[in-house]
């Protein structure tokens, strides 16, 4: 008897998490939207309530492992963002609640947000089964603007916190404990799109923008000098830092959109969106293997900006600047196709953006746009054959670690 008691109190935790998933009351809002003749990519419109809705564009997917479901970002009027989830097979919503996305683990189908202040507190989302749990709680003051999980859920990065003039401190906090040290300090990192290398948790991806000017009375003032941003990889917990041969005077001007290549090591970045047509010869895509001397340049006078790459490393996702259509592309080849239209008209707001990318069964495209007026979350499906015409999937290679 006292054996079956104890089991039962051992299983009273994922009883509760999975009734409190099952009794999420679910929302349909799907809408067919449009159909690309040419490659015969469906587009459906998941959501379509007048609240501003965004697919959380952070260089990360926040998706599950199987590919089935991901998070929503919707921002009530006057109210705090929510978090939401989209079964993409069923089409229908499951309202998480009040919260901010910040980082995401899609292996372990595991989302991060921070509710909101005062007190706020550092969540984790389960996606197979839309249970929630706290983490910690986090100081307000101040709140980080970026967070990173690694894939293993080990370590999370936390950041930038303004220390003096240009500097900014990183903060390294082991989930196991909460242990909570300076990871490092480094020059120009006001926007560090913070980045866990999915193969290795020991190097941390960092964005550096050089000459940028920030204070806390002024907020940021230049974004950057006229070098531009560069790439830098910090190792974990050491906080040694290493630069990437990345923007000048390596490369062309880097957008600030830049992943790792799924597990395969590589870093992968666009350059110069935006300039005028004289220029098109600066933008383009590339890829660079940390010990490498110099970057390789995969695509040549295309305007793509905004950036994902698939699970295994393999293909690129791309929006153009000009026309906000949509690409998937060969990592190896350079070779690309349309995909389809995203139609949104693209504005200040971030939200605005199309920010694609690819979930890790590699069946659906998740992007924003706001052709109905408000932003909302799109999925086009990528057609059978779609990626096999841009390399074989027969010749497909397992990941390689550095």
């Amino acid at each position: 008897m006292k054996t079956k008691i104890a089991l039962l109190i051992a299983l009273m935790p994922m009883l509760i998490s999975a009734s409190t998933a099952a009794e999420r009351k679910p929302f349909l809002e799907s809408i067919p939207a449009w159909v690309n003749a040419k490659s015969g990519a469906e587009v459906v419109q998941l959501t379509s309530q007048p609240v501003i809705s965004t697919n959380i564009h952070m260089e990360q997917r926040f998706a599950a492992a199987d590919g089935r479901r991901i998070a929503i970002e919707r921002q009530p009027f006057g109210q705090p963002p929510e978090l939401w989830v989209c079964d993409l097979k069923t089409t229908r919503l499951y309202r998480i609640g009040p919260g901010k996305a910040v980082t995401a683990s899609f292996s372990r189908n595991a989302i991060y947000y921070l509710t909101p202040s005062p007190e706020a507190r550092l969540m984790r989302l389960n996606l197979a089964d839309l249970s929630t749990r706290e983490i910690m709680p986090i100081p307000d003051d101040p709140l980080p603007r970026k967070v990173a999980i690694s894939h293993d859920e080990r370590w999370l990065v936390a950041g930038p916190f303004w220390s003096r003039d240009n500097l900014y401190r990183l903060d390294l906090i082991e989930l196991a404990n909460g242990k909570r040290t300076t990871l490092c300090e480094l020059v120009d990192i006001p926007n560090p799109h913070l980045q866990f290398d999915p193969g290795n948790s020991a190097r941390l991806l960092v964005q550096v923008n050089r000459g940028s000017r920030f204070t806390p009375s002024t907020g940021l003032t230049r974004l950057s000098g006229p070098r531009g941003a560069t790439l830098s990889l910090v190792a974990v917990p050491s906080g040694d830092v290493a630069p990437l041969p990345v923007g000048l005077p390596d490369t062309p001007l880097i957008s600030g959109h830049s992943t790792w290549a799924g597990r395969s090591g590589r870093v992968v970045f666009t350059t110069a969106p935006g300039v005028a047509d004289s220029l098109l010869s600066n933008t383009g895509i590339f890829r660079l293997t940390p010990g490498e001397e110099k970057p390789v340049q995969i695509v040549s006078d295309q305007p793509f900006n905004h950036l994902a790459v698939s699970d295994d490393g393999r293909f690129f996702i791309v929006d153009d600047y000009r026309t906000q259509t949509i690409h998937i592309g060969s990592i190896e080849t350079g070779r690309t196709l349309k995909l389809c239209d995203s139609r949104t008209r693209q504005g200040k707001p971030q939200y605005t953006h199309a920010h694609p990318y690819l979930t890790p069964d590699d069946r659906h495209v998740i992007f924003n746009s706001n052709v109905t007026g408000v932003t909302q979350v799109y999925a086009a499906t990528v057609p059978d054959a779609f990626l096999e015409k841009l390399a074989p999937l027969k010749t497909k290679e397992p990941d390689k670690q550095p």
